[in-house]
Protein backbone atom coordinates (compact mmCIF):
# COMPACT_ATOMS: atom_id res chain seq x y z
CA UNK A 1 0.00 0.00 0.00
CA UNK A 2 1.50 3.43 -0.80
CA UNK A 3 2.28 6.17 1.50
CA UNK A 4 1.17 9.40 1.41
CA UNK A 5 3.86 10.82 -0.03
CA UNK A 6 4.76 8.33 -2.72
CA UNK A 7 0.79 8.89 -3.26
CA UNK A 8 0.81 12.43 -4.02
CA UNK A 9 3.66 12.28 -5.98
CA UNK A 10 2.54 10.13 -8.17
CA UNK A 11 -1.00 11.68 -8.31
CA UNK A 12 1.48 14.93 -9.15
CA UNK A 13 3.45 12.93 -12.45
CA UNK A 14 -0.08 11.81 -13.77
CA UNK A 15 -1.79 15.26 -12.92
CA UNK A 16 1.23 17.98 -13.45
CA UNK A 17 0.23 18.74 -17.02
CA UNK A 18 -3.21 19.41 -16.45
CA UNK A 19 -4.18 23.27 -17.82
CA UNK A 20 -4.87 26.06 -15.45
CA UNK A 21 -7.02 28.99 -16.65
CA UNK A 22 -6.28 32.68 -16.18
CA UNK A 23 -8.86 35.60 -15.37
CA UNK A 24 -7.61 39.31 -15.04
CA UNK A 25 -9.71 41.02 -12.06
CA UNK A 26 -10.33 44.41 -10.15
CA UNK A 27 -8.18 44.40 -7.03
CA UNK A 28 -11.35 44.04 -4.34
CA UNK A 29 -12.76 40.96 -6.69
CA UNK A 30 -8.98 39.50 -6.44
CA UNK A 31 -9.01 38.73 -2.73
CA UNK A 32 -8.52 35.48 -1.94
CA UNK A 33 -7.62 34.50 -4.92
CA UNK A 34 -3.97 33.03 -5.77
CA UNK A 35 -1.67 35.26 -7.92
CA UNK A 36 -0.99 34.01 -11.68
CA UNK A 37 2.26 35.86 -11.84
CA UNK A 38 4.39 38.21 -10.09
CA UNK A 39 3.33 41.71 -9.65
CA UNK A 40 5.50 44.15 -9.91
CA UNK A 41 5.62 47.79 -8.62
CA UNK A 42 6.25 49.86 -11.97
CA UNK A 43 6.99 53.33 -10.18
CA UNK A 44 8.60 54.52 -7.30
CA UNK A 45 5.97 55.11 -3.82
CA UNK A 46 5.72 58.01 -2.84
CA UNK A 47 7.44 59.25 -6.38
CA UNK A 48 8.29 62.36 -4.52
CA UNK A 49 10.75 62.61 -1.29
CA UNK A 50 8.03 63.57 1.63
CA UNK A 51 7.39 65.35 5.08
CA UNK A 52 5.83 63.05 7.95
CA UNK A 53 4.69 65.38 10.23
CA UNK A 54 3.71 69.50 9.81
CA UNK A 55 7.07 71.21 10.45
CA UNK A 56 9.89 72.95 8.95
CA UNK A 57 11.85 71.08 6.02
CA UNK A 58 15.31 71.93 6.67
CA UNK A 59 19.58 71.17 6.22
CA UNK A 60 20.00 68.33 9.36
CA UNK A 61 23.88 70.20 9.87
CA UNK A 62 22.26 73.79 10.17
CA UNK A 63 20.59 72.92 13.45
CA UNK A 64 23.08 70.12 14.76
CA UNK A 65 23.57 71.92 18.19
CA UNK A 66 20.06 73.51 18.68
CA UNK A 67 18.35 73.48 22.11
CA UNK A 68 16.57 75.04 24.13
CA UNK A 69 18.72 77.23 25.70
CA UNK A 70 20.72 77.96 22.34
CA UNK A 71 18.18 77.81 19.79
CA UNK A 72 19.53 78.34 15.86
CA UNK A 73 17.64 80.94 13.93
CA UNK A 74 16.48 79.64 10.23
CA UNK A 75 15.12 82.27 6.91
CA UNK A 76 11.68 80.93 6.00
CA UNK A 77 11.49 81.04 2.82
CA UNK A 78 7.73 80.07 3.10
CA UNK A 79 5.32 77.56 2.47
CA UNK A 80 4.80 73.92 0.27
CA UNK A 81 0.88 73.08 0.49
CA UNK A 82 0.19 69.69 0.22
CA UNK A 83 -0.24 68.04 -2.80
CA UNK A 84 1.55 70.74 -4.69
CA UNK A 85 5.01 70.25 -6.51
CA UNK A 86 8.23 72.15 -4.49
CA UNK A 87 9.43 74.94 -6.23
CA UNK A 88 12.08 76.55 -3.89
CA UNK A 89 15.35 75.27 -2.71
CA UNK A 90 16.65 74.67 0.62
CA UNK A 91 19.89 76.66 1.35
CA UNK A 92 22.47 76.99 4.08
CA UNK A 93 20.70 78.88 6.96
CA UNK A 94 17.11 78.73 5.47
CA UNK A 95 14.04 76.51 5.75
CA UNK A 96 10.57 75.90 4.54
CA UNK A 97 7.53 75.28 6.48
CA UNK A 98 5.56 71.58 4.60
CA UNK A 99 2.67 69.65 6.02
CA UNK A 100 1.99 66.15 6.73
CA UNK A 101 2.78 64.47 3.60
CA UNK A 102 3.99 67.85 1.56
CA UNK A 103 6.69 67.32 -1.22
CA UNK A 104 10.17 68.03 0.26
CA UNK A 105 12.06 71.33 -1.06
CA UNK A 106 15.07 70.44 -3.18
CA UNK A 107 17.94 71.24 -0.30
CA UNK A 108 16.25 69.81 2.43
CA UNK A 109 17.46 66.65 4.27
CA UNK A 110 15.23 66.46 7.42
CA UNK A 111 11.94 68.00 8.83
CA UNK A 112 11.55 69.19 12.51
CA UNK A 113 8.30 69.57 14.12
CA UNK A 114 6.48 72.57 14.37
CA UNK A 115 5.86 72.19 18.40
CA UNK A 116 9.96 72.66 18.78
CA UNK A 117 10.09 75.99 16.76
CA UNK A 118 8.86 79.30 16.82
CA UNK A 119 7.85 82.17 14.39
CA UNK A 120 10.60 84.96 15.32
CA UNK A 121 9.45 87.07 12.80
CA UNK A 122 8.10 87.21 9.84
CA UNK A 123 10.89 85.73 7.36
CA UNK A 124 12.51 83.93 10.67
CA UNK A 125 12.04 80.68 12.70
CA UNK A 126 13.74 79.98 16.10
CA UNK A 127 14.82 76.27 16.09
CA UNK A 128 14.86 74.38 19.73
CA UNK A 129 16.42 70.84 19.08
CA UNK A 130 18.13 68.98 16.43
CA UNK A 131 17.34 66.62 13.82
CA UNK A 132 19.57 63.60 11.83
CA UNK A 133 19.42 63.65 8.36
CA UNK A 134 16.14 61.58 6.85
CA UNK A 135 14.38 62.46 10.18
CA UNK A 136 10.58 62.96 9.54
CA UNK A 137 10.41 62.53 6.34
CA UNK A 138 9.87 59.65 3.58
CA UNK A 139 12.23 59.34 0.84
CA UNK A 140 11.06 58.52 -2.90
CA UNK A 141 10.54 54.64 -3.13
CA UNK A 142 11.10 54.29 0.54
CA UNK A 143 7.36 52.66 0.57
CA UNK A 144 8.00 50.56 -2.66
CA UNK A 145 10.70 51.01 -5.63
CA UNK A 146 9.95 50.42 -9.31
CA UNK A 147 10.58 46.96 -9.78
CA UNK A 148 10.03 45.66 -6.30
CA UNK A 149 7.47 42.45 -6.25
CA UNK A 150 4.71 43.54 -4.58
CA UNK A 151 2.74 39.80 -4.71
CA UNK A 152 4.82 36.61 -5.51
CA UNK A 153 2.94 34.00 -8.19
CA UNK A 154 1.47 31.90 -5.69
CA UNK A 155 0.54 33.90 -2.94
CA UNK A 156 -3.28 34.07 -2.30
CA UNK A 157 -4.15 37.89 -2.55
CA UNK A 158 -5.14 39.45 1.01
CA UNK A 159 -6.69 42.69 2.28
CA UNK A 160 -3.40 44.07 3.37
CA UNK A 161 -1.82 43.92 -0.57
CA UNK A 162 -4.56 46.29 -1.36
CA UNK A 163 -3.29 49.51 -0.32
CA UNK A 164 0.36 48.89 -2.18
CA UNK A 165 -1.34 47.80 -5.04
CA UNK A 166 -3.40 51.04 -5.08
CA UNK A 167 -0.45 52.89 -4.36
CA UNK A 168 1.21 51.57 -7.38
CA UNK A 169 -1.45 51.98 -9.71
CA UNK A 170 -2.32 48.54 -9.89
CA UNK A 171 -6.08 48.44 -10.21
CA UNK A 172 -6.65 44.94 -11.86
CA UNK A 173 -4.59 41.37 -11.34
CA UNK A 174 -3.95 38.31 -12.68
CA UNK A 175 -5.03 35.47 -10.73
CA UNK A 176 -5.97 31.57 -11.63
CA UNK A 177 -9.19 31.01 -12.34
CA UNK A 178 -11.26 28.84 -9.66
CA UNK A 179 -10.92 25.08 -10.22
CA UNK A 180 -14.20 23.23 -10.94
CA UNK A 181 -15.26 20.26 -8.50
CA UNK A 182 -18.19 18.10 -9.21
CA UNK A 183 -19.05 16.41 -6.19
CA UNK A 184 -20.96 12.90 -6.07
CA UNK A 185 -22.64 11.34 -2.86
CA UNK A 186 -23.60 7.23 -2.59
CA UNK A 187 -25.96 5.71 -0.56
CA UNK A 188 -28.77 4.43 0.09
CA UNK A 189 -29.04 4.83 3.41
CA UNK A 190 -28.65 8.70 3.47
CA UNK A 191 -30.97 11.63 2.28
CA UNK A 192 -30.47 15.06 1.10
CA UNK A 193 -30.87 18.35 3.11
CA UNK A 194 -34.60 18.93 3.65
CA UNK A 195 -35.67 15.37 3.95
CA UNK A 196 -36.46 13.87 7.23
CA UNK A 197 -34.53 10.45 7.38
CA UNK A 198 -36.11 7.31 8.16
CA UNK A 199 -35.04 4.48 10.04
CA UNK A 200 -31.83 3.26 9.13
CA UNK A 201 -31.18 6.40 7.29
CA UNK A 202 -28.84 9.53 7.73
CA UNK A 203 -28.34 12.99 6.67
CA UNK A 204 -25.90 12.87 3.88
CA UNK A 205 -23.29 15.64 5.41
CA UNK A 206 -19.97 14.64 3.54
CA UNK A 207 -20.65 16.81 0.02
CA UNK A 208 -21.35 19.88 1.92
CA UNK A 209 -18.37 19.54 4.32
CA UNK A 210 -16.66 19.24 1.20
CA UNK A 211 -18.13 22.21 -0.50
CA UNK A 212 -17.68 24.73 2.42
CA UNK A 213 -13.81 23.32 2.64
CA UNK A 214 -13.79 23.93 -1.50
CA UNK A 215 -14.86 27.10 -1.59
CA UNK A 216 -12.91 28.25 1.56
CA UNK A 217 -10.45 27.35 -0.48
CA UNK A 218 -11.18 29.36 -3.73
CA UNK A 219 -12.70 26.42 -5.74
CA UNK A 220 -16.31 26.37 -7.20
CA UNK A 221 -18.61 23.43 -6.97
CA UNK A 222 -20.48 23.22 -10.26
CA UNK A 223 -22.26 20.25 -9.32
CA UNK A 224 -23.32 18.32 -6.58
CA UNK A 225 -25.66 14.96 -6.37
CA UNK A 226 -26.94 12.11 -4.07
CA UNK A 227 -26.90 9.00 -5.98
CA UNK A 228 -28.78 5.17 -5.20
CA UNK A 229 -26.53 2.58 -4.99
CA UNK A 230 -27.23 1.79 -8.58
CA UNK A 231 -24.06 0.93 -10.78
CA UNK A 232 -26.26 2.04 -14.05
CA UNK A 233 -26.58 6.00 -12.46
CA UNK A 234 -23.52 6.25 -10.49
CA UNK A 235 -21.81 5.79 -14.16
CA UNK A 236 -24.47 7.86 -15.47
CA UNK A 237 -23.59 10.75 -13.13
CA UNK A 238 -20.16 10.17 -12.95
CA UNK A 239 -19.90 10.93 -16.65
CA UNK A 240 -21.94 14.27 -16.62
CA UNK A 241 -19.19 15.40 -13.35
CA UNK A 242 -16.22 14.48 -15.08
CA UNK A 243 -17.75 16.49 -18.44
CA UNK A 244 -18.81 19.16 -16.60
CA UNK A 245 -15.71 19.73 -13.58
CA UNK A 246 -12.30 19.69 -13.87
CA UNK A 247 -11.83 17.86 -10.80
CA UNK A 248 -14.56 15.15 -9.55
CA UNK A 249 -15.14 13.72 -5.93
CA UNK A 250 -16.98 11.01 -4.98
CA UNK A 251 -17.91 10.19 -1.39
CA UNK A 252 -18.66 6.91 -0.36
CA UNK A 253 -18.32 3.10 -2.31
CA UNK A 254 -14.83 2.84 -1.73
CA UNK A 255 -14.49 0.06 0.41
CA UNK A 256 -15.17 -3.51 -1.38
CA UNK A 257 -18.82 -4.29 -0.18
CA UNK A 258 -20.85 -5.98 -2.95
CA UNK A 259 -22.60 -2.00 -3.42
CA UNK A 260 -19.16 -0.41 -3.33
CA UNK A 261 -19.20 0.87 -7.58
CA UNK A 262 -16.50 3.70 -7.49
CA UNK A 263 -13.40 1.54 -8.35
CA UNK A 264 -15.50 -0.17 -11.66
CA UNK A 265 -17.40 2.82 -12.76
CA UNK A 266 -13.99 4.96 -13.17
CA UNK A 267 -12.55 2.35 -15.22
CA UNK A 268 -15.73 1.88 -16.99
CA UNK A 269 -15.03 5.20 -18.22
CA UNK A 270 -12.63 6.66 -20.96
CA UNK A 271 -9.24 7.21 -19.50
CA UNK A 272 -6.14 5.37 -17.34
CA UNK A 273 -8.95 4.32 -14.77
CA UNK A 274 -8.00 3.95 -11.41
CA UNK A 275 -4.19 3.94 -10.65
CA UNK A 276 -4.67 4.05 -7.09
CA UNK A 277 -6.55 1.80 -4.67
CA UNK A 278 -5.58 2.68 -0.54
CA UNK A 279 -3.22 4.71 0.81
CA UNK A 280 -1.19 4.02 4.27
CA UNK A 281 -3.45 6.64 6.02
CA UNK A 282 -6.03 6.76 8.87
CA UNK A 283 -8.57 7.68 8.64
CA UNK A 284 -9.39 7.73 4.74
CA UNK A 285 -7.12 4.20 4.09
CA UNK A 286 -9.82 3.29 1.47
CA UNK A 287 -8.89 6.21 -1.19
CA UNK A 288 -9.32 5.73 -4.59
CA UNK A 289 -7.65 7.72 -7.57
CA UNK A 290 -8.25 7.44 -11.05
CA UNK A 291 -8.01 9.30 -14.60
CA UNK A 292 -11.52 9.53 -16.34
CA UNK A 293 -11.60 11.36 -19.84
CA UNK A 294 -7.91 13.26 -18.81
CA UNK A 295 -9.48 14.49 -15.63
CA UNK A 296 -8.47 13.40 -11.79
CA UNK A 297 -11.32 11.56 -9.76
CA UNK A 298 -11.17 11.04 -6.32
CA UNK A 299 -12.97 8.05 -4.59
CA UNK A 300 -13.56 9.18 -1.01
CA UNK A 301 -14.11 6.95 1.55
CA UNK A 302 -17.84 7.71 3.68
CA UNK A 303 -16.11 7.89 6.93
CA UNK A 304 -17.17 11.65 8.30
CA UNK A 305 -13.73 12.81 8.73
CA UNK A 306 -11.71 11.01 6.30
CA UNK A 307 -13.49 13.11 3.11
CA UNK A 308 -12.39 16.83 4.67
CA UNK A 309 -8.91 15.11 5.92
CA UNK A 310 -8.01 13.88 2.15
CA UNK A 311 -9.13 17.30 0.78
CA UNK A 312 -6.71 19.06 2.94
CA UNK A 313 -3.62 16.92 2.25
CA UNK A 314 -4.10 14.92 -1.15
CA UNK A 315 -6.86 16.94 -3.18
CA UNK A 316 -5.54 20.39 -2.37
CA UNK A 317 -1.82 19.52 -2.37
CA UNK A 318 -2.40 18.96 -6.29
CA UNK A 319 -4.06 21.76 -6.51
CA UNK A 320 -1.81 24.14 -5.14
CA UNK A 321 0.91 21.94 -6.64
CA UNK A 322 -0.62 22.72 -10.06
CA UNK A 323 -1.20 26.90 -9.04
CA UNK A 324 2.64 26.99 -7.61
CA UNK A 325 0.53 27.94 -4.36
CA UNK A 326 3.26 28.96 -1.55
CA UNK A 327 0.80 29.12 1.16
CA UNK A 328 0.16 26.40 4.12
CA UNK A 329 -1.10 27.51 7.45
CA UNK A 330 1.07 25.48 9.92
CA UNK A 331 0.91 26.52 13.77
CA UNK A 332 3.37 25.06 16.10
CA UNK A 333 1.92 24.08 18.90
CA UNK A 334 2.49 21.90 22.43
CA UNK A 335 0.59 18.76 22.64
CA UNK A 336 -1.87 18.84 25.82
CA UNK A 337 -2.52 15.20 25.60
CA UNK A 338 -0.76 11.29 25.38
CA UNK A 339 -1.04 8.84 22.82
CA UNK A 340 1.46 5.89 21.96
CA UNK A 341 0.87 4.49 20.28
CA UNK A 342 -1.58 5.89 17.86
CA UNK A 343 -4.39 4.86 15.46
CA UNK A 344 -4.12 7.52 13.56
CA UNK A 345 -1.62 9.05 11.02
CA UNK A 346 -4.21 12.51 11.22
CA UNK A 347 -5.60 13.48 14.07
CA UNK A 348 -8.21 16.52 14.67
CA UNK A 349 -7.01 18.84 17.30
CA UNK A 350 -8.55 21.88 19.57
CA UNK A 351 -5.56 24.63 19.67
CA UNK A 352 -6.13 26.80 23.13
CA UNK A 353 -3.80 29.14 23.99
CA UNK A 354 -2.27 28.51 27.36
CA UNK A 355 -0.54 31.25 28.76
CA UNK A 356 3.40 31.05 27.21
CA UNK A 357 2.33 28.42 24.24
CA UNK A 358 -0.38 27.33 22.15
CA UNK A 359 -2.24 23.95 23.28
CA UNK A 360 -3.33 21.26 21.02
CA UNK A 361 -6.13 18.76 22.36
CA UNK A 362 -7.85 16.30 20.22
CA UNK A 363 -11.39 17.20 19.23
CA UNK A 364 -12.46 14.09 20.08
CA UNK A 365 -10.22 11.26 21.32
CA UNK A 366 -13.39 9.09 22.38
CA UNK A 367 -14.53 8.50 19.17
CA UNK A 368 -12.62 10.91 16.34
CA UNK A 369 -14.72 9.56 13.51
CA UNK A 370 -17.80 11.69 14.86
CA UNK A 371 -18.37 14.17 12.20
CA UNK A 372 -19.05 16.80 15.09
CA UNK A 373 -15.19 16.52 16.06
CA UNK A 374 -14.41 18.52 12.54
CA UNK A 375 -17.02 21.74 14.28
CA UNK A 376 -14.34 21.09 17.09
CA UNK A 377 -11.25 21.61 15.59
CA UNK A 378 -8.98 24.03 14.21
CA UNK A 379 -6.66 21.51 12.26
CA UNK A 380 -4.64 18.26 12.61
CA UNK A 381 -1.73 17.02 13.20
CA UNK A 382 0.19 14.53 10.76
CA UNK A 383 1.08 11.89 13.20
CA UNK A 384 4.20 10.40 11.10
CA UNK A 385 5.25 7.80 13.24
CA UNK A 386 2.45 5.90 14.79
CA UNK A 387 4.23 3.77 16.80
CA UNK A 388 5.78 6.78 19.23
CA UNK A 389 2.50 8.34 18.83
CA UNK A 390 2.09 11.65 20.60
CA UNK A 391 3.51 12.56 24.06
CA UNK A 392 2.27 15.65 26.49
CA UNK A 393 4.56 18.38 25.77
CA UNK A 394 5.82 17.53 22.63
CA UNK A 395 6.02 20.43 19.78
CA UNK A 396 4.00 19.54 16.79
CA UNK A 397 2.78 21.37 13.65
CA UNK A 398 -0.95 21.31 13.34
CA UNK A 399 -2.01 22.06 9.32
CA UNK A 400 -4.52 24.49 10.38
CA UNK A 401 -8.50 24.37 8.87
Amino acid sequence: MLSLEAANELIWKKFKHLPVGYAEVDVLEGIDRIVAEDIVSNVNVPDFSRSMCDGYAVQAGDISTANEDNPVLLEHLGEVASGEKATMEVKKGQCAYVSTGSMMPAGADAVIMVEQTKVQEKESVLVFKSVIKGERMILRGDDLKAGQIIIKRGERLSPRHVGALVAAGIYEVKVFTRPRFAIISTGDELVDIGQEPAAGQIRETNSYALQAFITKAGGEVVRRVLVRDDRKLYRQELEIAVECADIVLISGGCSVGIRDFTADVINSLPGEGVFIQGVAIRPGRPLIVGECMGKPVFGLPGHPIAPVLLFKIVIEKLWHRLYGCLEEDVIRAVVDFDMSPSLYTHLLVQLEKGEEFIKAKPANLANPAQTSAISRSNGYIWIKDSEAGLCRGQIAEVFSF
